[in-house]
């Protein structure tokens, strides 16, 4: 079938075998032939990312490093959740620009942790910035992943330091990928770790707003409200719309038992962000706590509205509070929900 018969352009399935077709001639080395096959699709949107990321591999295979960079970061213009494309642009920037690289690399674990090559990428990187512990740590999940990881006990015998960094822009993106980092042990449970590289960061950026953010919350899991409340305060203090910083004190609030406070926080995050599922979901299962349940009940529904896919606890929360409005069929929908959410996890 022609582009002439297909109304609005190439059918989805041409598109495909193009794509697949030139992603077979990269594996057999027909680099040439394969960038001239993407090229007919140069006019098509919905395959700007991965034609992108294609060539960017076509370029990296010529050794042509700049192109490719420019490929990769096209690619990720276009899905900025492209994780092998991150990976990809930190390998080509870990000689010259370890910075640089190592934020490549935290951004691709941040979105798939399971890749043993990433974390050597980002354990070379922090080795050639001096933070030869955090080097350590993903040498070890990369071990843990793969236990005969070639490159792994290599790098665990090299350390290279760098006493400072050659461009404050560089010393910004250093915070950022260190951020990215603790943010992503924080998710994983890993909160000692999580919170020593966040300490690491404020020595850095003492006004590190999003860093503060993510501290004060894990204080608060830790147990210490006081350096909570400190913490995101003072992140506030920095930036007063930032949202999630809201959300987190209004949750330390509510852990030390100041409900008005935290009713506070929780309505200015979400004049903040009136759009946010997240802190609508939040707002009602404090309520809910609270034992306001006719009051969270429309937070509820607009939560849902705005995302349905919301956890377990969500939907036992709305459960708990239709049951305690009398709404019994409506609670056992709800319940049953949150059962299959559970069971599911």
């Amino acid at each position: 079938m022609t582009q002439q018969n297909i109304p609005g352009g190439r059918h989805p399935d041409y598109i495909r075998a193009i794509l697949d077709r030139a992603v077979k001639m990269i594996g057999e080395g027909l680099l040439d032939s394969a960038e001239v096959l993407l090229g007919t699709l140069s006019n098509e949107p919905s395959t700007r990312e991965v034609t992108a990321h294609l060539l960017g591999v076509i370029a990296m295979r010529r050794m042509e490093t700049s192109a490719a960079q420019l490929f990769f970061k096209a690619a990720l213009e276009a899905n900025p959740r492209n994780a092998e494309a991150h990976a990809q642009l930190g390998a080509l920037l870990l000689d010259e620009r370890p910075v640089a690289a190592a934020a490549a690399f935290a951004a691709a674990l941040t979105l798939d942790a399971r890749n043993p090559d990433w974390h050597v990428g980002l354990a070379t990187a922090f080795q050639r910035l001096g933070f030869d512990d955090l080097a350590r740590d993903n040498l070890a999940d990369a071990l843990a992943l793969s236990p005969d990881h070639p490159e792994a006990a290599k790098r665990a015998a090299e350390t290279r330091e760098i006493d400072e960094l050659p461009q404050e822009e560089d010393e910004a993106l250093l915070c950022d990928a260190l951020f990215a980092e603790g943010t992503r042990r924080q998710a994983a449970g890993e909160l000692a770790r999580a919170a020593a590289i966040f300490e690491r960061i404020l020595t850095r950026a003492p006004e590190h707003a999003f860093t503060l953010c993510n501290f004060g919350a894990l204080r608060r899991v830790m147990g210490d409200l006081d350096a909570s409340e400190a913490l995101l305060e003072q992140a506030i203090a920095i930036d007063p719309n930032l949202a999630p910083a809201r959300l987190a004190l209004a949750e330390t609030h509510m852990a030390a038992g100041r409900d008005p406070e935290a009713r506070a926080q929780f309505e200015t995050a979400i004049e903040l962000e009136p759009k946010d599922a997240a802190a609508r979901a939040a707002y009602a299962m404090a309520l809910q706590k609270m034992g306001a349940v006719q009051e969270s009940i429309p937070h509820f529904h607009h939560a849902i509205l705005l995302d349905q896919n919301r956890p377990a606890e969500f939907y036992a929360a709305l459960g708990s509070a239709l049951q305690a409005m009398g709404m019994r069929d409506r609670a056992e929908i709800a319940l049953r929900h949150a059962a299959a959410l559970a069971q599911a996890q």
